[in-house]
């Protein structure tokens, strides 16, 4: 599961230079290449924004797809920066979350 996929706002991130090639390339933004490349992985993929052109275009990314070498090279950006961190008690409260109509 990709939470943050696309670095929680990390510019560093999005403009690296392999992300604008095959954006370019695929007529994409960096954004939907870094989407594609999760899921292509075979991730869940859970971007937020509130935002609907973003959200419209986050879910515009399954009309192409990246070779195996372009999933290759973007794997190698390895950075070992985690964007997503919980507590302990953020994950008992996520675990024990219902929506108001089970509430009932």
């Amino acid at each position: 599961m990709s939470w943050y996929p696309l670095g929680h706002g990390d510019k560093s991130l999005i403009n690296e230079p392999v992300f604008k090639k095959l954006a370019e390339k695929y007529g994409k933004s960096s954004a939907q290449v870094i989407l594609r490349w999760h899921t292509q992985m075979g991730f869940v993929v859970i971007p937020g924004s509130k935002n609907v052109d973003h959200i419209r275009d986050n879910l515009n990314i399954l009309d192409f797809t990246l070779t195996d070498e372009e999933m290759a090279e973007i794997a190698k950006l390895n950075k070992e920066i985690r964007y997503y961190h919980r507590t302990d008690s953020q994950l008992d409260g996520f675990a024990s979350w219902r929506p108001d109509f089970e509430k009932k």
